[in-house]
């Protein structure tokens, strides 16, 4: 009987991870987001405009420079520009940045 709960927390596990593994659209959404919320905190006012402005622009163009690797409970977002990377992890619909332009620099 215990087997029998064990395997069915399991086999229930795994379902949520694979129904909540988020799509390309839930990246795009999630960049346009990131990409406001970094420009507001910009002390120049109009970089803070223009990053309104233009932030869906800029993350619908990133999400078309993004490959992703869907491995059924959790994805993987690859987006290169440039000599610039962007890695991130997709599980439970959230993204997990792994890798950042801004984290290189820092190295």
């Amino acid at each position: 009987m215990k087997l029998f709960s064990i395997t069915l927390i399991l086999i229930a596990l795994l379902g949520l991870l694979a129904y909540t593994n988020p799509k390309l659209d839930n990246y795009d959404q999630f960049i346009s987001q990131r990409i406001t919320e970094e420009t507001r905190k910009e002390k120049d006012p109009v970089a803070g405009v223009l990053g309104s402005l233009f932030g869906g622009f800029a993350a619908n163009l990133m999400a078309n420079q993004t490959v992703r690797k869907d491995y059924i409970f959790f994805s993987t977002y690859d987006a290169s520009f440039g000599n610039e990377h962007l890695r991130a992890i997709g599980v439970l619909n959230n993204f997990y940045i792994t890798e950042s332009p801004e984290s290189k620099r820092g190295k």
